[in-house]
């Protein structure tokens, strides 16, 4: 219910690379701007605007800028809009109440856990301080598009999280099935589970698409995605990148990463080959 999609929209430049769509969890847990909005200061240059030399040299309006004469802020309020009917509307916030009840009962307890890998990917994080940053890999993250949760049946997507030690021995691949108890976890509205015990792996005849080495390999050649990634989802070089910044102002948020470095998805040779692929199955199917 946190990352439902359809339901809300917001138009605030930053999520123009997911069409503006916006997670529930965004709007009515992180930034709590349901109905009344979210105030944004933007600066600006009456030089800059012009398109002349700053009288002070700089590139950016920024900081340092606040005393110059020239500089005005321009405040914006964004209100996100919902994509749904009243009634719809309503109906999801009475579905997420009893969302919300069932992870209270399940969060931070070890539950019983079985589904089928869609992909494996490490954990990124970019750390960004006064313009400085740096990258680090906290583990694997193992995706599923649904699994089991206990006797309750989780039609979204969960993530398991290893280390590398659970990846050299076990070797998970996507269509493999994993049995085992993990602790349940919210992180930001994704449910992550941890710490997994009992494992049983069936087979499901795919081949390990990431390792340890590879995985440090993506960690410093790979970047982040900067056009729609509508054609990204599923795809085995992918990852999401956690960003925190710390200043000149805090701030966190997820980006989609490519492993393989290809800033654009459009240019992706791995996505090509794939529609190449389609298109002679459908070709083979025909004949």
């Amino acid at each position: 219910m946190y990352k439902a999609k359809g339901i809300f929209i917001c138009r605030h430049p930053v999520h123009k690379q997911f069409d503006f769509t916006v997670s529930p969890y965004h709007i009515l847990k992180q930034k709590k701007c349901y109905k009344k909005g979210c105030v944004e200061f933007l600066w600006r240059c009456n030089v800059a605007i012009k398109g002349k030399k700053c009288p002070r040299d700089y590139k950016h309006v920024g900081r340092n800028c606040f005393s110059c004469k020239y500089y005005y802020d321009e405040k914006i309020c964004r209100i996100p809009e919902a994509l749904i009917d009243d009634a719809a509307l309503k109906q999801f916030f009475y579905d997420l109440d009893e969302y919300e009840f069932w992870l209270t009962a399940v969060l931070g307890r070890r539950v019983d856990f079985s589904g089928k890998i869609a992909s494996v990917f490490p954990s990124l994080k970019k750390i960004i301080d006064d313009g400085k940053s740096s990258m680090r890999m906290n583990g694997f993250l193992i995706k599923f598009a649904s699994g089991h949760i206990g006797e309750d049946f989780f039609d979204d997507t969960i993530y398991l999280k290893i280390g590398a030690g659970f990846l050299s021995r076990w070797e998970p691949a996507p269509d493999d099935e994993i049995e085992c108890t993990a602790i349940l976890n919210n992180d930001r509205g994704r449910v992550v589970l941890a710490q997994p015990r009992r494992i049983e792996i069936n087979r499901g005849g795919g081949s390990p698409i990431i390792d340890y080495s590879k995985a440090l390999v993506g960690k410093t050649t790979g970047a982040i995605v900067k056009d729609n990634i509508i054609h990204c989802h599923n795809c085995p070089y992918g990852a999401i990148l956690d960003i925190e910044e710390i200043s000149p102002k805090q701030n966190s948020y997820r980006r989609f990463y490519c492993l393989r470095g290809i800033e654009y998805s459009k240019d992706c040779l791995v996505r090509l080959d794939r529609i190449l692929q389609d298109y002679k199955n459908v070709q083979q199917t025909a004949g």
